[in-house]
C-alpha cells in the first residue's frame, strides 16, 4: 500500500510536534548527569544561567555540580553586590553528612574573612548552617538571594528558611565566588562564564 505524499507530510509533522517537548527539555544544560535550567524566575526577576562546573576531591572524586543565575548583562564585579540577585544550586553525587558540609565552608569562610568580619557574622552564619542536613546522591541545595530578603536556603526544591542581610550573602556566595580565594579557581570561572 502507498501513502500519499500529503499524509506522509502530515505524518512527520504531527511525530516532531510530539517531539517538541522532549527537544524542549534538551535545552536545559547538563553537569556530569546534573541538570540545570537555562533561566530561573526569582521574585519578579528571570536569572538566566551564568555557568555550571564541579567541585573536585582530592582532583579525582566529583563532589558535586553546581549552577549559577544572574540577571542579564551582570558584570563579574556585581555578582555578590547587595543589589544583584542570584541563585547558586548544587547537586551533590555523594552521600555528605551535614557537619562535613558545615565544616568546608566553615574552613573556607575563616580563609576569606578577616577574624572582625567572622564575629560580626557569626549569628546568621549559625542560623545559616542550622538548616543543612545530610545529603546523598541526586539531592540539591539551592541558594536565592533577593535583595532586601536575604538569602534563602532550599534542599529537593522545599524552602527550608531564610538568613538576612547582603553582608551575610556578599560572605557565604564567596565561598565560590570570591575573587581572590575562591574555593575552587576553576569552579570560579565555570559558574561566571556568562558574566562580563
Amino acid at each position: 500500500m502507498t501513502v500519499q505524499p500529503s499524509i506522509r507530510r502530515r505524518v512527520i509533522a504531527g511525530a516532531l510536534l510530539l517531539l517538541l517537548p522532549a527537544l524542549a527539555l534538551s535545552a536545559d544544560v547538563e553537569q556530569n548527569g546534573a541538570r540545570f535550567s537555562k533561566q530561573i524566575q526569582l521574585d519578579d526577576e528571570t536569572l538566566d544561567l551564568s555557568g555550571t562546573g564541579v567541585a573536585k576531591y582530592r582532583i579525582v572524586i566529583t563532589v558535586y555540580a553546581a549552577g549559577l543565575y544572574l540577571p542579564a548583562d551582570t558584570k563579574t564585579d556585581q555578582v555578590l553586590s547587595g543589589d544583584t540577585p542570584r541563585i547558586l544550586a548544587i547537586e551533590y553525587f555523594h552521600d555528605i553528612s551535614a557537619s562535613d558540609i558545615i565544616k568546608a565552608a566553615r574552613t573556607k569562610l575563616k580563609e576569606q574573612l578577616s577574624s572582625s568580619e567572622l564575629d560580626r557574622l557569626e549569628p546568621k552564619i549559625k542560623q545559616f548552617h542550622s538548616m543543612y542536613q545530610a545529603v546523598s546522591d541526586g539531592d540539591r541545595y539551592r541558594m536565592d538571594y533577593v535583595p532586601g530578603m536575604g538569602t534563602q536556603l532550599l534542599f529537593n526544591g522545599k524552602p527550608v528558611g531564610t538568613v538576612e542581610g547582603a553582608d551575610f550573602a556578599a560572605a557565604y556566595f564567596g565561598i565560590w565566588l570570591d575573587a581572590d580565594d575562591p574555593l575552587s579557581k576553576n569552579l570560579r570561572r565555570d559558574l561566571l562564564a556568562g558574566a562580563d
